[in-house]
């Protein structure tokens, strides 16, 4: 294949694949439309390199400010509730362009989707060896096998049921919590003028403590090493500003911080990491939440981590976070920390300022 056509090749997968733009529209485009459009689809700023790259063969480049400025009014509309459960249970990716609770609210329904494709691809699995197990053609040794086969996948779907009755009783609290959302603003016509974007403020967060421990999933173990206390709303309940303790493999880079405006963005830059969270109730309730590429798009959660010995805290107080996780043994565990997730560490994280 010719250096043409290969590139030709390229640029048409690259439209198919990611749905931007045709060469020979990159001249016509309103760069502040292509941004509410892209926002409303609930992409990341990157997409405009996607842009870039399919408007570099007729030297068209994007006005990137308009762009920037044209997704952040499309993006208030992507960021409401009722879009985070209507994706969700559709299947859809999350990319992280929106708040805490709506990637919450996102991962709640979207575990409800993945429970329900995974309850009727175990249907399929059992009926075609059922069939199998019918046919005259089918000698006793393969029926037994079969039969076999179709009890484990029995057993897999009551389970699998347990598991979906759980998460859709979980969505239904959270969309029963949820205010009624206000008509999202209309879209204006592009400003002459935008104004500039504001520089993120930076997270507050202490010095790297040390973490001594690991985190196994699904067979695969993180080497717990840092621990960090920030202060930040928390996400899984009232978004009150709180301590969080976040404990990960790596540094986090400084710079990673400094910009940064919030600790979802932290987080999201992260391959793998344990977020604890304690409130101020009477008794203090924990949260322990774990996301590694292994658990998928819905990170392991165990809200009532504070219950077994699981989170222990020798020091909770204006200067200091630190105690020991360690996942629960017993077979009364929920689901995801008997058979996904095991966690075992001490952590001692310093925080920079009283709350």
């Amino acid at each position: 294949m010719t250096r043409m056509a290969t590139a030709a090749v390229a640029a048409a997968l690259l439209v198919a694949g990611c749905g931007t733009i045709p060469e020979e529209q990159c001249k016509e485009v309103d760069w502040y439309a292509q941004g509410v459009t892209d926002g409303r689809a609930g992409h990341t700023a990157e997409r405009i390199a996607q842009h870039r790259d399919a408007c570099a063969g007729v030297k068209v480049e994007p006005d990137e400010m308009r762009y920037l400025q044209g997704r952040k009014e499309g993006l208030a509309e992507y960021c409401q509730p009722a879009n985070a459960f209507r994706d969700g249970l559709a299947g859809n990716e999350y990319r992280g362009v929106c708040d805490a609770a709506y990637a919450r609210n996102h991962a709640a329904a979207y575990r409800v989707a993945t429970l329900r494709r995974s309850i009727e691809r175990n249907r399929g699995d059992v009926s075609w060896r059922e069939a199998e197990i019918r046919s005259d053609k089918t000698s006793d040794t393969r029926r037994a096998q079969l039969r076999s086969e179709v009890r484990d996948l029995d057993r897999r779907r009551d389970a699998l049921r347990d598991d979906l009755v759980a998460a859709e009783r979980e969505l239904d609290r959270r969309r029963a919590a949820q205010p009624a959302a206000a008509p999202p603003a209309a879209v204006a016509a592009a400003p002459a003028a935008p104004p500039p974007m504001p520089s993120p403020a930076p997270v507050t967060v202490g010095t790297p403590g040390t973490a001594a421990g690991r985190l196994v999933v699904a067979g695969t173990t993180v080497r717990l090493r840092f621990a960090y206390a920030f202060v930040a709303p928390d996400a899984l309940t009232d978004l009150a500003r709180r301590p969080l303790l976040v404990l990960t493999e790596q540094p986090i880079p400084p710079d990673d911080l400094a910009r940064a405006g919030d600790l979802d963005r932290v987080l999201a830059a992260l391959p793998h990491y344990v977020l604890v969270v304690r409130n101020d109730a009477s008794p203090p309730s924990v949260a322990i939440v774990v996301a590694h590429p292994k658990l998928g798009a819905v990170p392991a959660v165990a809200e009532d981590a504070g219950k077994g010995g699981t989170a222990k805290f020798d020091a909770y107080g204006p200067q200091r976070i630190a105690g020991a996780l360690n996942s629960p043994q017993s077979g009364n565990a929920p689901f995801a920390w008997n058979r996904n997730v095991r966690l075992s560490v001490r952590f001692d994280a310093p925080l920079v300022r009283r709350w």
